[in-house]
């Protein structure tokens, strides 16, 4: 009789690991099929972009000790690490998420998002006329807006992203109500727009925002 009592309780907590394990597995699962929708990028793009100015604001203040708008925008958001995600969201959409194609996403996203930093850094000098970061004099410096420990940087940034920040993400969208995703959607859209007008017209008028930037401590 106690056999059985045990060996029933030891069913129990079996099945309890099971359930828990599958509740987990269900929260970041990213389905393979994903179809690529309006919604999912702007989700991917507007939670990324606050996730990055969260890291620019921290950074900042644990190397300079000040807190200051790490953005170009009014709003708590970096825009460029928003594009960044979605070209590794979109990049990696389909992609099986298991781990043997952690080195591959690894390399890809380095690469990609060195590129991407890269060009961002050229546009800025050669449209804007400023220069929003330089790394001349660092180790292993590649054309002065980038280096090797920051693409490996990316390359973690990008792993991370693919395989825990974009499933939940998306999970937490399909868990929402269509017509009220649609709407946070609009929303996040028009607030962004507005925001986008009035800052650009700041910067025109006010250029030492984008010197502050580059400059925390001015």
């Amino acid at each position: 009789m106690k056999k059985e009592i045990t060996n029933e309780m030891k069913n129990v907590e079996k099945k309890d690991t099971t359930i828990d394990t599958k509740s987990y597995n269900k929260l970041i699962k990213y389905e393979s099929k994903t179809k690529i929708t309006f919604t999912n990028i702007v989700f991917i793009f507007f939670v990324s972009a606050v996730l990055g100015w969260c890291i620019e604001v921290g950074y900042v203040y644990l190397t300079n000790g000040v807190l200051v708008n790490r953005g170009m925008s009014y709003g708590p958001y970096c825009s460029i690490y928003g594009f960044g995600s979605l070209i590794i969201y979109l990049m990696f959409h389909n992609l099986e998420r298991k781990k043997g194609n952690i080195p591959y996403v690894f390399f890809v996203s380095a690469i990609a998002m060195g590129a991407f930093e890269l060009l961002c850094g050229l546009g800025f000098k050669y449209l804007l006329g400023i220069e929003m970061w330089n790394y001349d004099g660092h180790f292993l410096e590649i054309y002065h807006y980038t280096t090797v420990p920051i693409l490996i940087s990316w390359g973690i940034v990008g792993t991370v992203f693919v395989f825990l920040v974009h499933p939940v993400i998306l999970k937490l969208i399909s868990i929402i109500p269509n017509n009220i995703s649609k709407s946070i959607t609009t929303i996040i859209l028009v607030v962004y727009f507005i925001d986008f007008v009035f800052s650009t017209f700041n910067i025109h008028l006010n250029p030492e925002v984008l010197e502050k930037l580059v400059n925390p401590n001015l």
